[in-house]
This record gives C-alpha cells, sequence and structure tokens, in this order.
C-alpha cells in the first residue's frame, strides 16, 4: 500500500492487502491469519462491496491524515494497535469516512476481536444527528 507514498522505499513492509472471494475455503491462509490474531501486531479482515481496486483506492486515500500545523502524517490504520486508539477518538462521521465502501472491519489482537460495522456506525450516527436536532 506504500508504493505511492513517501513510504514506498518501505513497501515491502507495507501491509498487505489480499483479497479473497466470499465462501472461498483457504485453511492454510485462515491458519496463518488466526496465528497472526494471536500477536500483538494482530491481522485485520474487511469485507467490502466494491471491487478489489476500488477498495485498494480508498484505503490508498486514507493513509495520509492532515495534523493541524497542515503537515501529514501515515494514518496507520492497518496496524490493530493504532486501529484501536483510533476508534477511540475518531467521530463517528470520521469511522464512516474510513469505512467508506467498507462493510465490516475485523480486527485480531492478542487473541481477542474488535468489529466495526458500517450500519451500526449509520445507525449511531442517524440517532446522534436525530438527538442533536431535538
Amino acid at each position: 500500500m506504500f508504493e505511492h507514498q513517501p513510504e514506498a522505499e518501505h513497501v515491502a513492509a507495507s501491509p498487505w492487502l489480499i483479497e479473497l472471494p466470499i465462501g472461498a475455503v483457504h485453511p492454510g491462509l485462515d491458519t496463518w491469519l488466526a496465528q497472526l490474531g494471536r500477536t500483538a501486531a494482530g491481522a485485520t479482515r474487511l469485507a467490502s462491496e466494491v471491487p478489489f481496486d476500488e477498495l485498494f483506492t480508498h484505503l490508498e486515500q486514507q493513509l495520509d491524515v492532515e495534523l493541524p500545523d497542515g503537515s501529514l502524517a501515515l494514518m496507520r490504520f492497518y496496524d490493530a494497535r493504532a486501529w484501536l486508539r483510533y476508534m477511540e477518538v475518531l467521530t463517528l462521521a470520521q469511522q464512516l469516512e474510513l469505512l467508506g465502501p467498507i462493510l465490516e472491519w475485523q480486527v485480531m489482537a492478542l487473541g481477542q476481536h474488535w468489529t466495526l460495522s458500517r450500519d451500526e456506525a449509520r445507525k449511531l450516527q442517524e440517532a446522534a444527528d436525530a438527538a442533536a436536532d431535538t
């Protein structure tokens, strides 16, 4: 994912985005992902409603975050440890922007699982908007 980023020289260390068809069985890959999910680095699974290239483009566009001074920083949403911190500080609107075409974002780290569902985030945002209007 770093190919078009300032971090391009570290492309070998960049996150991997692997397309898995719905319902496909990959015992070796599933075992490997489960093992990663027990580590601190963790693993992430995304379910998307768009083709792979469109998902890749969306995620690539989320890598840079503008800081208050106007400089850019790398948003490490692909890192399970950073993702958990982001979910504590991002507003619902920001979470929905990060999700974009992603239906469900699952993170596994240290044997624990977290899921961010676009539908659930939208419902929470709609409820918050309705409460603000009253």
